[in-house]
């Protein structure tokens, strides 16, 4: 057993699950890292964490590109998708909230999922948003191909978006420098954004971290 088996299989499931407008040389430049730690049992949980970000990276502008492109349809057909699968009495549960204008995806995470569905009934509707996840992967890849020109315009869009999470992550590392009193906890917290860069973590959102500067131009007082 690697020393680092978990984390490696957590790595492995999400270059498996990258959407399909991600392109290949990144998907195999990450399947290349992840086997070859596998292979490696001296290989370090740095490292291995170092390269989950390195591929979050990558992947970032694409993964958003595809989701802004295709989130209309896909909440569309994934209602569909759910409602085909599951039995009568949970359908017409589940078309009562729908009517309301939540989506399949929000009510499974929401406490009425919990509270107005049995066990059984979620089941269904769990497995349900599984296989409709399988079954309209080639259909929101066609549609993002046959709008490349708007899809490569977001490609746009968000990787200047991840210039700009970078640009504001090093200005809160700089500041870092300005009193030794502050500087651990200033350098922890631009640890923990950067963590949002490994591909199986929540993505560092732009706004939190200049809120997070702010913050510290308040705390010494100046601007920085």
């Amino acid at each position: 057993m690697h020393p680092h088996e978990y984390l490696l299989k957590d790595y492995q499931y999400a270059i498996k699950h990258l959407p399909p407008t991600v392109p290949a040389e990144i998907k195999a430049e990450a399947q290349k890292m992840h086997d070859a730690f596998l292979a490696d049992p001296n290989a370090s949980e740095e490292r291995i964490l170092e390269a989950m970000a390195k591929t979050g990276k990558a992947e970032y502008p694409y993964r958003h590109a595809f989701f802004e492109l295709t989130s209309s349809t896909r909440i569309e057909r994934l209602k569909e998708e759910v409602l085909a699968h599951v039995d009568e009495k949970t359908k017409k549960k589940l078309e009562g909230l729908l009517a309301s204008g939540a989506d399949v995806v929000e009510i499974t995470r929401s406490k009425m999922f919990e509270d107005d569905f049995t066990a059984e009934e979620r089941f269904q509707i769990e497995c349900g948003l599984v296989d409709a996840d399988e079954h309209l992967k080639d259909e929101l890849e066609d549609l993002s191909e046959k709008d490349q020109g708007k899809f490569d315009k977001l490609v746009k869009k968000y990787s200047d978006q991840k210039e700009a999470i970078e640009k504001q992550l090093e200005i809160l590392r700089a500041m870092a420098s300005h009193d030794p009193k502050w500087q651990a906890e200033i350098l922890d917290k631009v640890k923990t954004f950067e963590e949002g860069w490994l591909i199986t973590m929540p993505d560092p959102k732009l706004e939190t971290i200049k809120k997070e500067i702010e913050y510290w131009k308040g705390v010494f007082g100046e601007e920085v």
